[in-house]
């Protein structure tokens, strides 16, 4: 007899729709609800590195997401103007077949999982999500935004860094932090010699691009500002043009193209982790619900989708569940504070260059390789 029957899945993000897919194919059953009215991912691309790619390939949508992006396995470093300073072969996960790196768009990523529930025959309820949950020693019966009320062996919140789920359970203590940088985004297209991402780094500013598909690739820029901004779109343009105004080469070039706000993403930077136990009874939270990491070392997704996939294991076990829960916790948190806290620590060197004792490529290095270790 396994630990659960049945598991409510709250947020249809890579995180939640990832558990659903290595639910279902574990043969337990799983419903999701979404809050949101649509299955469409605000942002324009996403890296993801072995860990990542890993994971995809363990609910077999990897080679889906490869199709619909752009893989590499070595990234440039370049000065302000362009000129390559050095080049570092990435670690090829997976065997020689398969890249290092992705560059995809978010919202392919979630076409394709999306279309693996469906074809499991999991119906994602949108426009829905918890309003009540009560719990005891058999199950939590949950009160839904629409729809009657259901019984559930198992709560996931999935539903992100400003996660319903974490607040119902845990309080509102939780809530990530601004960690004053904001990173910005704009799809452009992509120039037949632009292989691989490219970071650059200027006198104020860190910026680069990433190939997403044989046509596009992505800007990225890294802010420091230390009270959150809020812009109207129609000022995003001119603002992340003047950002890059220190950049030449390709990223100069790239530029230029940048003239609508549609094009472009600017979303504050927040970190935080919530302390062990991630979980109270029949309910826990995990991805970003859990562990909200900066952008620094383009492995939240990672982090998450592991999530998805050790729980979905541990559930298959006879174990009590109070057990199966401790135990992920276990497997999980150590890893998700080293990236967590690697990443707000290389931030906080970008917004203090001259602080002393800095060891980015050391952190850079040290936290992949604790990454590469299978999970």
């Amino acid at each position: 007899m396994r630990a659960v029957e049945n598991v409510l899945i709250v947020g249809a993000g890579m995180c939640g729709m990832s558990l659903g897919v290595a639910l279902t194919r574990a043969g337990l059953s799983c419903d999701i609800v979404e809050i949101r009215e649509q299955l469409s991912e605000p942002g324009t691309g996403i890296s993801l590195q072995g860990p990542a790619l890993r994971a995809l390939q363990s609910v077999g949508v990897l080679d889906q997401c490869l199709s619909r992006g752009f893989g590499y396995s070595h990234f440039k470093a370049c000065d302000a103007a362009g000129k390559v300073t050095g080049s570092v072969e990435l670690p090829r996960l997976l065997g020689p077949d398969y890249p290092a790196t992705i560059g995809v768009l978010r919202q392919s990523v979630h076409e394709v999982i999306a279309s693996e529930l469906t074809k499991l025959g999991v119906t994602i309820r949108l426009d829905t999500t918890v309003k009540t949950l009560t719990q005891d020693d058999r199950g939590v019966t949950v009160e839904f935004t629409k729809g009657g009320p259901a019984h559930y062996s198992l709560v996931v919140g999935a539903d992100g860094m400003n996660s319903l789920i974490r607040e119902i359970v845990f309080g509102p203590q939780h809530q990530p932090r601004y960690t004053g940088q904001m990173v910005w985004r704009a799809t452009v297209s992509r120039p037949s010699d632009v292989t691989c991402r490219h970071s650059y780094f200027g006198p104020t500013n860190k910026s680069g691009f990433n190939p997403i598909s044989d046509k596009q690739m992505y800007i990225y820029c890294v802010q420091n500002l230390p009270q959150r901004p809020h812009w109207s779109d129609a000022e995003l343009p001119a603002i992340l043009r003047g950002l890059l105004a220190e950049f030449g080469g390709a990223l100069g070039r790239a530029r230029e193209e940048i003239q609508g706000s549609e094009q472009i993403t600017c979303r504050p930077v927040f970190s935080g982790i919530m302390p062990p136990p991630w979980h109270k009874g029949r309910i826990i939270v995990i991805g970003d619900a859990a562990h909200t990491t900066t952008p620094h070392l383009a492995s939240g997704a990672s982090i998450a989708i592991e999530d998805a996939i050790v729980l979905a294991r541990l559930l298959q076990s006879p174990d009590p569940l109070r057990a199966v829960l401790n135990d992920f916790i276990r497997q999980r948190y150590e890893r998700c504070r080293m990236i967590v806290d690697n990443s707000e620590l290389l931030g906080e060197w970008e917004k203090n260059p001259t602080a002393p004792d800095q060891d980015t490529v050391g952190v850079i290095a040290r936290s992949y390789k604790a990454l590469a270790q299978s999970v």
